[in-house]
């Protein structure tokens, strides 16, 4: 995993992304901060936290045609140029919920063209199909280290400065990733879609999704996204909630169970690759997905403890679930970028990027109904039968594509006459 730094094509996109998504941790939680602030209402919270999500699950299917004909280093460039004006736009927005969510929106739009460009940007960085679940392995650990440090800097910052200090940092920090970016000459290629003529865009656009279905493993991961993501939407709705309401911890330790979670997600990306090295993609995740299911409903006993046995169950259950909750985005990952033809790459990103998003944000709705009605607990406990379940079903599925006899990965999406639906 290592060696893809000694890169030093690999070193600067790792580099851009660092600097461009500290900057994005430490500004998320500043952001939610002034929104609290500014409007004593719990709900402010969860439309800034939609407003930075809606964005890549809406757009990301409809960008990704963008993405197979223009050059990734112009998405990518012009993402990090329009946001720092619209970051630099929020300072003098700061006393005004709705302009601010209006910016965070806009900030949303620019990271979905950003991370649909980024990911279909990597196999021709790393220049090897047998290196992505390394680069998958190292950008989940390094993402799940930055979620742990940003927050943290950010709320040094807001204690030590103000919140325009963060704003106008988070800028600086995508401006430093324009300028590693444009260090890249890979990124100016032409996207070999874009060589062979410009097809309408709603026919390109079609002819993405036909292509993506048309791989069984593709078929496979979108089916079996549908109750991993909503499964995961209510353990991120629901997680903290019991942390905090169920466990009743006070501040010191909440941070201490936040921060043994986030190692846990850190130990579960390094522990991908081996995983990926032993068994199919699509094995892989099943065996990750139960993994998941099983820490939730490990949840039962723990609930049960008491006094310092209880605080010790609730460390190790975050610790777990971190694990097991980072182990399974890896195999996702990696089907997603082996399996998609180059041609038509950033349009089965940006469609499945979208199916992921949106099973979240309804996974977290989902998570709040459900842990009203019957419990903070029993909603993560039930949540993991289902995920037993589903794991179950696609057992056979996944059996059969594990010993199927690969075929050629697409190159090129399927022939479609223009013209017809």
């Amino acid at each position: 995993m290592l060696e893809l730094l000694r890169d030093p094509t690999y070193l600067k996109y790792w580099l851009a992304v660092v600097v461009s998504f500290l900057g994005d941790a430490m500004s998320r939680i500043t952001l939610i901060y002034v929104a609290a602030t500014l409007v004593d209402n719990p709900a402010v919270i969860a439309l800034v936290i939609m407003a930075q999500l809606l964005p890549s699950g809406v757009l990301g299917a409809f960008i990704g045609p963008l993405a197979d004909r223009v050059p990734k280093r112009a998405l990518l460039i012009g993402s990090d140029l329009g946001r720092i004006v619209i970051v630099l736009a929020m300072i003098p927005a700061l006393r005004s919920v709705s302009l601010l969510l209006v910016l965070i929106l806009l900030e949303g739009v620019g990271k979905a063209f950003f991370e649909t460009a980024r990911i279909a940007a990597i196999p021709k960085i790393i220049g090897s199909r047998q290196r992505i679940p390394a680069a998958v392995t190292l950008f989940q650990s390094t993402n799940h280290t930055l979620n742990l440090l940003g927050p943290a800097l950010g709320g040094l910052l807001l204690v030590i400065g103000n919140v325009p200090v963060v704003l106008m940092i988070n800028a600086a920090t995508f401006a430093g990733s324009a300028l590693l970016l444009a260090a890249m000459p890979v990124l100016r290629e032409v996207p070999t879609a874009a060589a062979g003529g410009h097809e309408p865009y709603w026919q390109a656009l079609r002819t993405g999704v036909r292509a993506v279905l048309s791989v069984a493993s593709l078929r496979f991961l979108a089916a079996f996204l549908v109750p991993i993501m909503l499964v995961l939407g209510l353990f991120t709705t629901n997680f903290n909630a019991q942390l905090l309401m169920v466990f009743d911890l006070p501040a010191l330790e909440y941070g201490v169970a936040q921060a043994v979670f986030g190692g846990g997600c850190v130990i579960g990306a390094l522990l991908g690759p081996a995983m990926m090295r032993r068994l199919p993609a699509g094995r892989a995740l099943v065996v990750s997905v139960g993994l998941f299911a099983l820490t939730l409903l490990a949840l039962a006993p723990v609930d049960g403890l008491t006094g310092r046995t209880a605080l010790a169950g609730a460390a190790t259950w975050c610790l777990l679930t971190g694990v097991s909750s980072s182990l399974l985005q890896v195999p996702i990952a990696t089907a997603i970028l082996q399996d998609l033809g180059e041609q038509v790459r950033g349009r089965g990103v940006g469609l499945i990027n979208s199916i992921m998003v949106l099973l979240t944000i309804a996974g977290v709705g989902l998570g709040g109904l459900i842990a009203t009605a019957w419990g903070v607990t029993a909603s993560i406990v039930v949540a993991g039968v289902a995920l037993i379940v589903a794991t179950a079903v696609f057992v056979r599925p996944a059996l059969r594509l594990g010993t199927a006899r690969p075929g050629p990965t697409p190159a090129a999406p399927p022939r479609v006459e223009v013209g017809r639906d």
